[in-house]
């Protein structure tokens, strides 16, 4: 009965540690082109286990006018993710990460309507 009972205690401490251990899941929006707060084309979900996780990529063209213009946005998850802004000669590419709560990404798209100087 004592072997049970301490079979019994080592199987519920280790159940107990796996679910601190354990890394959490985060659920992200994904979307091929995201504008003025809907999904154009390729919505779905992903789930990522990595930090930062979800990716948001805001597409901005430079206009004649001299001004960066929000083009559109795509969401998804990355595992090797990186905050950071490209320029790719008259196309900018700026990176947001973010991780911890589900569907982070999404509202990054909606806010970036306007244009950016």
């Amino acid at each position: 009965m004592g072997k049970l009972l301490l079979l019994h205690f080592l199987l519920m401490l280790a159940s107990f540690a796996l679910v601190f251990i354990q890394v959490q899941a985060t659920v992200c929006m994904v979307c091929k082109s995201f504008k003025s707060g809907h999904c154009l084309a390729g919505k779905n979900n992903c789930t990522t286990r990595y930090k930062p996780g979800c990716r948001t990529r805001n597409y901005f063209l430079f206009s004649h006018t001299g001004k960066w213009v929000h083009n559109h946005t795509e969401l998804d998850c990355d595992k090797a993710c990186m905050a950071e802004n490209m320029y790719l000669g008259a196309l900018k590419i700026s990176t947001f990460c973010c991780k911890g709560e589900d569907f982070c990404n999404k509202y990054h798209g909606q806010v970036v309507n306007k244009n950016i100087y």
